[in-house]
């Protein structure tokens, strides 16, 4: 791929999940100038990919844009795995962070039924997401936190400089966040500047990280890293990474959990 179809694949990508983009966005993120990120902007425009107006771009109206519903069908069941896994990983009286996205969501649903058959005599929840705190059970023993912020009724998410301010207080024994990509060289990845933005802040607040993805996103590159390799505990995936990978995640003390699949 050349560099013009990478840039035009980058800018994309963000814009599934992110309204728009600015001129200046799109050049600190490709480290290039707004004079080259213009005409990347009007070829896309020509393309009839995206609008332009003022001061940016977004995606034109035919064009698919990002869903919560639409990327829940996505990897149904590898993610229905993931996140039973990853639900088994919350002690007694942890406080956790949990990210939005479709694969935390099934996390959610595996914790919210773990709540529910009484296995917490203390658990407290932080999320930015709606779709989160509406999937987890009533309990007196589990409180729950619904960071707010700016609400992007897509990804029925909260992000933004608010939703880091509010986070501010917190400290977390373990923190779950979803990614759009994992590389040797970038680390974790997402499409979504905001919310990359938020994971650092919540990585900077936790004891133990973790990464939920399907074996989908190895060895890809999103469009802003948000934690090297290093900075990652664990991820919990559907299948073992390839020998190579999986050396490079080892030797970066990052373990590795996937689903027993002989039961």
């Amino acid at each position: 791929m050349n560099k013009k179809a990478s840039r035009e694949e980058y800018i994309l990508n963000a814009l599934q999940s992110s309204s728009r983009m600015t001129t200046g966005e799109a050049a600190n993120i490709l480290g290039i100038s707004e004079a080259t990120v213009r005409r990347v902007f009007s070829d896309l425009e020509k393309a009839g990919k995206v609008v332009r107006n003022y001061g940016g771009i977004q995606l034109a109206e035919n064009a698919p844009s990002y869903s919560f519903e639409q990327r829940e069908k996505i990897f149904q069941q590898e993610k229905v795995g993931i996140g039973r896994l990853a639900a088994a990983a919350v002690s007694d009286e942890d406080t956790i962070y949990l990210d939005c996205g479709t694969t935390i969501f099934q996390m959610t649903l595996a914790l919210s039924a773990r709540i529910a058959r009484n296995e917490f005599s203390s658990l407290r929840i932080i999320t930015n997401s709606i779709a989160n705190t509406q999937a987890i059970a009533p309990s007196p023993n589990c409180k729950v936190y619904l960071i707010g912020g700016e609400y992007n009724d897509r990804r029925r998410d909260f992000s933004g400089p608010l939703t880091e301010k509010y986070l501010a207080p917190f400290h977390f024994t373990k923190c779950f966040l979803g990614c759009d990509g994992m590389h040797i060289q970038s680390g974790f990845s997402s499409n979504q500047i905001d919310i990359s933005s938020l994971n650092t802040c919540v990585i900077e607040r936790s004891d133990s990280k973790y990464v939920l993805l399907d074996s989908s996103k190895f060895n890809q590159c999103s469009l802003i890293a948000y934690a090297g390799l290093s900075e990652i505990d664990g991820i919990f995936t559907n299948e073992i990474p390839d020998a190579s990978l999986q050396k490079t995640l080892l030797a970066s003390g990052l373990e590795v959990f996937v689903p027993d699949v002989s039961h």
